[in-house]
């Protein structure tokens, strides 16, 4: 319930009251700081602090963040934002201070109509996200006005070379550096802390539907998903023996590696800087998701060109799969028989060039039986079932089994077709 009364009730507690006098105070003040210190006096204080904060407390005291505060009672608990809380919670509403009211006004004004000017010139500002945004940069993102002009139109060219609709995959992929470089003249506009960095995430968690990142791992994971590599050499695609048509510096360098017995894990740069076409027509090339599989054809001898995903492919895996579907290849995929795996085979699966290799419901019932005849041990497959468009029945057929089969299970028969040669397009 969100009427007055229930929300008094729930939320105005002895032990929230010095949270929410100290929100108060932020948000009245005359330069509405972006965190405050709250004291946390006793363990029952940290305890529900935590519950609205959405993290654990700990000590004497800490430092709230008015966005994430606010983000949080948007999302859960009482599903208003801060400012309509302590309006419920005090029976008054919020003002900032008379001093500079007017002239803040004029500000948010000038603000909101800077920052939707710049995502209508670049055709966003229609955007179901884009009202959200600029209300919380208005709020809460810390642009200095001196400031604002550049930060909008950088901000908005930056979103409009990103992948900001969650169901489609990156066509065009970048490196952070080469983004910054791009829109906003420096190579290091977009790293870590900077303003345009946080006002652009906040529109790409927005866009994604998900909270705002909150570490590294978190905000590398969001660009991925943007079409983005933090940087243009630390994510890296492993490959083997790829079948180079070129007979430049770059495709004898990879090719040396592999007579030495050495997989190449290729980046960003390494692609930018590879000769076009990277293969000949109808290639074949098998694609495998964990790295145990590369490892093992590699220590094996088996000279089959192979790309490892590493779990779901990043912007460099797709980058160097859609050059070699550009180039005529055909992929050969195969994938773990867990919900994910089906999930990024169904996913390469929509593109063309890409054909299933023991990926169906017949190789799964196969590998489940002599497993089991084995004694093998498979781990419970739960969460929930992900559909096979290649095969309609293999999702039926795992989940009435609930057993997953990962590759390392399968790698004698990996090994063995690799051996033998893939065909070309086999279903």
């Amino acid at each position: 319930m969100n009427d007055p009364e229930s929300i008094r009730a729930v939320w105005d507690l002895p032990e929230l009251r010095g949270l929410w006098e100290r929100a108060r105070q932020a948000l009245e003040a005359a330069d509405r700081p972006a965190t405050f210190r709250l004291e946390l006096p006793d363990e029952r204080t940290r305890q529900k602090v935590g519950e609205v904060y959405g993290r654990p407390m700990w000590g004497q005291g800490t430092r709230i963040n008015v966005s994430k505060l606010d983000e949080s009672l948007r999302a859960g608990g009482p599903g208003v934002d801060l400012e309509r809380l302590l309006e419920i919670l005090h029976e008054r509403p919020v003002t900032r201070q008379e001093s500079g009211s007017r002239r803040r006004g004029h500000e948010q004004d000038r603000t909101v109509g800077v920052l939707n000017a710049a995502l209508a010139e670049h055709g966003l500002a229609e955007q179901p996200w884009a009202a959200a945004w600029t209300d919380w940069v208005r709020q809460y993102g810390r642009v200095a006005d001196s400031d604002l002009d550049a930060t909008a139109e950088r901000a908005a060219a930056v979103l409009a070379r990103l992948v900001l609709d969650p169901d489609r995959q990156p066509r065009v992929r970048w490196s952070r550096t080469e983004l910054a470089a791009r829109c906003a003249g420096s190579e290091y506009e977009l790293d870590n802390g900077t303003t345009l960095s946080r006002v652009v995430l906040r529109a790409a968690s927005m866009a994604h539907g998900t909270d705002s990142p909150g570490g590294e791992r978190e905000r590398r994971t969001l660009w991925e998903r943007c079409g983005v590599t933090p940087d243009g050499i630390s994510a890296t695609v492993p490959c083997w023996a790829l079948p180079l048509s070129g007979e430049d510096a770059w495709s004898g360098t990879v090719r040396e590696r592999t007579e030495l017995g050495l997989p190449t894990h290729l980046t960003l740069l390494d692609l930018r800087a590879a000769p076009e076409p990277l293969v000949e027509p109808g290639t074949v090339i098998a694609v495998c998701q964990n790295t145990r599989t590369l490892e093992a054809a590699v220590t094996a001898g088996v000279r089959h060109p192979l790309v490892c995903l590493s779990g779901r492919p990043g912007t460099v895996a797709l980058e160097l799969l859609d050059r070699l579907r550009a180039d005529g290849a055909v992929l050969r995929l195969h994938c773990d028989f867990d919900w994910t795996g089906l999930s990024v085979a169904g996913a390469l699966y929509e593109r063309p060039g890409f054909v299933p290799w023991r990926m169906s419901a017949a190789d799964y019932r196969e590998t489940v039986n002599r497993a089991a005849a084995r004694r093998t041990d498979l781990r419970i497959l739960d969460e929930n079932p992900t559909e096979a468009p290649w095969d309609p029945e293999l999702a039926e057929v795992m989940s009435s089994a609930g057993r997953a089969v990962e590759e390392e299970i399968v790698l004698d028969d990996l090994l063995h077709d690799l051996r033998n040669g893939l065909d070309g397009p086999v279903a």
